[in-house]
């Protein structure tokens, strides 16, 4: 009997202890991104999360009834041993946004759940939602550089020129229904007005100055970019501390821009049009407005300002066998 109430009074301890360690996850939900299936992925996302010995807390984000997660992630952020979420590139970009901005210091973790989803295939390409769940309890962290566009960070995309518009321009209930298509359909209804699109740009990195009329600015950290693969990635790195910088000049003619279609589609090293090299940081200043995109995001006007680089900042958790580098 009183080996019994001893064991009894061990395993309460046990259990009491095991509850007061319990490590704390915050879940963001975006139910609205992709073709919106976050509603029916969220127990099974719970569930395996919990399963990893997390206590999660669910934070669903609704703009359109003042649920954002910034204010959530910068206030309450530091209480959690981890914070992930579900949803787009504008979905975590949002989330990197506030951790840098707050200066926050935890692990985290993406559900992809988006149209393109261009990040996550560095790490999460064709897995199962449950899948990417258990990545991220029982896999490892990988620390990957973030961007700073003047005072907006971004994960793996800074641009602005022909088609950048299409990532925050194209309506998300059209997104639900078409998914990448969607993209694919504004990018032909809005052909004309890329096709004329230009900007002079002065572009300064490393005591070199870059000047010119531009069709396009990309200053990048992913092989993928709309669903498409970047030009010239082969050497790409999320870690290696560098972007990779992509100008494309203005073409004069329809079959100058055909030219310039060409040389992106070969990866030609030799084009006039084409320029790339990498660059920790780099300034510009345009003649004329400009509308930046980052992640997919609008980022606002902006005409003159700093790129820059920081190295490592956030760690994410992926797969063992799926790690990046």
């Amino acid at each position: 009997m009183g080996n019994s109430i001893a064991f009894l009074k061990l395993m309460k301890q046990y259990l009491c202890y095991n509850t007061f360690m319990q490590k704390k996850l915050l879940l963001l939900m975006n139910p609205y991104s992709g073709v919106g299936k976050g509603k029916e992925y969220l127990y099974d996302i719970v569930h395996t999360l919990s399963l990893g010995d997390y206590e999660v807390t669910v934070f669903p984000i609704d703009p359109k009834n003042g649920l954002e997660p910034d204010t959530f992630v910068k206030e309450k952020g530091n209480e959690f041993d981890m914070i992930v979420c579900y949803g787009g590139d504008g979905t975590l970009n949002h989330l990197v946004n506030a951790i840098c901005i707050a200066g926050i210091d935890k692990p985290i973790g993406y559900i992809p759940g988006g149209s393109t989803n261009d990040f996550s295939k560095n790490f999460e390409d064709n897995l199962t939602v449950e899948k990417i769940c258990e990545n991220i309890v029982k896999g490892e962290e990988f620390a990957y550089d973030v961007g700073k566009l003047n005072n907006q960070y971004f994960n793996y995309i800074a641009a602005f020129g022909a088609f950048t518009e299409i990532s925050y321009s194209t309506d998300q209930e059209i997104k639900n229904i078409f998914g990448h298509g969607a993209y694919v359909m504004y990018a032909i209804g809005t052909l004309g007005n890329n096709l004329s699109y230009r900007r002079h740009v002065v572009i300064e990195h490393d005591g070199i100055k870059e000047e010119g009329d531009y069709i396009y600015v990309g200053i990048s950290n992913s092989p993928s970019v709309g669903g498409f693969r970047v030009p010239y990635s082969d050497n790409m790195k999320l870690n290696d501390g560098l972007f990779e910088v992509l100008l494309v000049s203005a073409p004069n003619s329809p079959i100058d821009f055909a030219t310039v279609g060409g040389d992106l589609a070969s990866e030609r090293t030799d084009s006039k049009y084409i320029r790339t090299f990498q660059a920790k940081e780099i300034s510009f200043s345009c003649d004329k407005s400009v509308h930046w995109t980052i992640d997919g995001e609008y980022a606002g006007e902006i005409n003159e300002g700093t790129i820059s680089i920081i190295p490592e900042r956030i760690r994410i958790m992926v797969g063992k066998q799926k790690k990046s580098s």
